[in-house]
């Protein structure tokens, strides 16, 4: 996988595949924190199967998971990510282009949705996959899964440091503290034009109740329910949805 550095200490690795001529569809993985290109020939929807060959598709693995590093310091928060994805558009040269993310994967989106407000028309779609979201009884799941992958990170990882356990807590806090989808609040979703497909999840971490209420919010936004009981139709929902907006 080819590697793109941003400020010396940052490295993302991507892969890209499908047409590399065609519009591009930048991939964020499910997987919580470990959100890795290869996670993606292990879910429902397979970008590579569902898009074929009509598509540039580029997926990446985010920092601290798959082969991407970065540094943790106790500020770190969802932009870092976002700058990430928007480092690597920079990088790869794309003007215009969809993206896609599953689990964890839309939260990445929506802030760099966020994060390019001010370019507002430079992503034309949003797939809205099985997204995480809060609800009473599934914070505790988010946060163990965060320490989880913590513990497993290389010595260093965590910047100036002795121990891991304050910058640890804050920045778990940074990314679980808050609710609806963690990144951003309703209040950017409403704002929110770009079109958006959104395919519920429905268990703990994937919420049906976070994915409806996106749907309620977003302008622009179509709801797929029930599309888990037959994939080829949803994997053509999404390709339809895409090529729509490309």
């Amino acid at each position: 996988m080819p590697t793109y550095t941003r400020d010396g200490e940052v490295s993302i690795h991507y892969e890209e595949y499908g047409n590399l001529a065609g519009f591009p569809v930048l991939l964020f993985a499910p997987g919580l924190m470990r959100s890795s290109a290869s996670r993606w020939d292990r879910t429902d929807l397979v970008p590579r199967k569902v898009l074929g060959n009509g598509f540039r598709i580029i997926a990446m693995d985010q920092r601290n998971a798959g082969e991407s590093k970065a540094p943790i310091t106790a500020t770190n928060s969802w932009a870092d990510y976002a700058d990430d994805a928007i480092g690597l558009i920079e990088h790869l040269g794309l003007g215009r282009l969809a993206i896609w993310g599953r689990c964890i994967g839309p939260s990445f989106c929506m802030k760099v949705i966020q994060q390019l407000r001010d370019e507002s028309n430079r992503i034309t779609a949003l797939v809205d996959h099985a997204p995480i979201g809060l609800t009473a009884t599934n914070r505790g799941h988010f946060m163990h899964g965060f320490y989880q992958w913590a513990e497993e990170l290389p010595a260093g990882t965590f910047a100036e440091a002795a121990s891991m356990d304050p910058i640890a807590a804050a920045f778990c806090e940074n990314l679980f503290g808050s609710d609806f989808v963690f990144s951003v609040p309703r209040s950017f979703v409403e704002s929110m034009q770009t079109p958006t497909l959104v395919l519920p999840g429905r268990d703990l971490a994937h919420p049906e109740a976070i994915a409806l209420e996106t749907a309620q919010l977003a302008p622009n936004a179509d709801l797929k329910m029930g599309w888990q009981e037959d994939l080829d139709a949803a994997g053509e929902a999404v390709r339809t949805f895409l090529a729509a907006h490309s």
